[in-house]
């Protein structure tokens, strides 16, 4: 099991990793220790010592220049995933949340020349990976072997022979009240095996406690990982179910989630011609903490690879164009985000959107009005779940503004 502990001000300088954490060999607990409660002996007014060293390692590295780290994953040049940091792939049912993760673990274990079109994503090549595959759903004789040979394929290795920074783990052999447990068991393993970055794919993470919908484990399982990412060399990618006929994570897990992710990215099928599912599936970032969000990228499903491929802009086209004039309401959804950073008038936020979609002002008024009846979910810059509110009273200007989502979905 990790425990953790806090480091005491005692042997601080020696405990500290190649990235300024405290990083401690004996482990870590969540127990209160006692030089908590301790003063220092030397002076009755000054601070325990666990506190002041934990003050004392924020202020020595505020002290400093600090050089931003480069980023682990790249989208057309722009960065997407760092170091340290918690992840998240969300998307409905039969979307391809993990397919797109077994893209970017392929990615990240490929080596030197290899064939596969990454659909834009490039990796640091500075950086060595120990690549986690924790797995919840598949079974272990077909489904999850499956994927790893997959995954092994498209970085350019031979599918049936085991490589030492791809690690496939399943949790499916254990009840969820206990899989917290062996998740902390395996990560610990894992960090002892190798000096490689590490790099954790859950798929899918609500699987990995006993009830999504409990806070309470929802806070222990990402105080875990939060824990993790601040004290060791490890990066995680969740992958998270939404909620059946919303755009929102599942549970308390899906927003405690939400919370906690450094870069949120959505995927799924835009609608066609009479509002069906297309061909076409777009990856969209909700949230990107670390730079501004990227466009959405456009892929299909490559039957004779089963793997995500790039869609042509033809493909993006002829999708997007008939919604377009439309002013679909899916398409304003995607807008409203950084539209309305602020509240804002009607007249002004019905006018940027008239000229956008080149629509009539009354078309884009109900627009707004169905985002707001049927409480569509509009995820903010930060990729909080918000929903469309209007405020109208007597003598004064129509407010749009958006308001956190409070709808708890089972």
């Amino acid at each position: 099991m990790i425990d953790y502990k806090p480091v005491s001000a005692t042997g601080m300088g020696n405990k500290l990793d190649s990235h300024g954490s405290a990083n401690t060999q004996e482990g870590f607990s969540t127990d209160m220790p006692g030089e908590l409660h301790r003063k220092a002996s030397d002076d009755s007014g000054s601070w325990p010592e666990a506190i002041q060293a934990n003050i004392r390692l924020i202020e020595d590295n505020a002290s400093k220049a600090i050089v931003r780290s480069q980023p682990i994953i790249k989208l057309n040049g722009q960065g997407v995933i760092w170091k340290r940091t918690i992840n998240i792939i969300q998307g409905k049912f039969g979307s391809h949340k993990s397919r797109l993760a077994e893209l970017l673990l392929s990615l990240l274990l490929s080596e030197g020349y290899c064939e596969t079109d990454f659909c834009g994503f490039e990796k640091n090549q500075l950086i060595l990976f120990l690549l986690a595959y924790v797995d919840t759903e598949r079974n272990q004789s077909e489904q999850f072997p499956m994927a790893i040979q997959h995954i092994r394929r498209l970085a350019g290795l031979p599918p049936f022979e085991s490589h030492d920074r791809l690690v496939p783990y399943s949790l499916i052999g254990f009840e969820r009240q206990h899989r917290l447990k062996a998740l902390k068991s395996f990560v610990e393993a894992a960090m002892q095996i190798s000096s490689h970055h590490l790099f954790i794919l859950l798929d899918v993470v609500t699987d990995c406690i006993g009830d999504f919908n409990n806070a309470s484990e929802s806070l222990e399982l990402f105080d875990f990982l939060n824990r993790l990412i601040n004290d060791h060399n490890i990066t995680f990618l969740l992958i998270i179910h939404e909620n059946p006929g919303t755009d929102k994570a599942r549970g308390h897990t899906g927003t405690e989630a939400s919370n906690k992710a450094s870069t949120i990215m959505q995927i799924g099928f835009e609608k066609g011609a009479n509002n069906k599912d297309s061909d076409l599936i777009a990856v969209k970032f909700l949230k990107l903490r670390n730079g501004k969000k990227p466009d959405p990228l456009y892929l299909y499903f490559e039957e004779s690879t089963h793997s995500l491929a790039r869609a042509s802009q033809e493909m993006i086209n002829g999708t997007m164009q008939e919604r377009r004039k439309k002013a679909d309401t899916g398409m304003i959804v995607d807008c409203l985000g950084e539209l309305l950073v602020e509240p804002k008038k009607q007249k002004d936020l019905v006018h940027e959107l008239s000229m956008q979609f080149e629509v009539h002002i009354n078309t884009v008024k109900d627009r707004l009005k169905e985002i707001a009846e049927q409480r569509l979910v509009v995820y903010d810059g930060n990729g909080i779940a918000c929903e469309l509110t209007i405020e109208e009273s007597a003598g004064k200007s129509t407010m749009y503004s958006l308001v956190p989502s409070q709808a708890w979905a089972a």
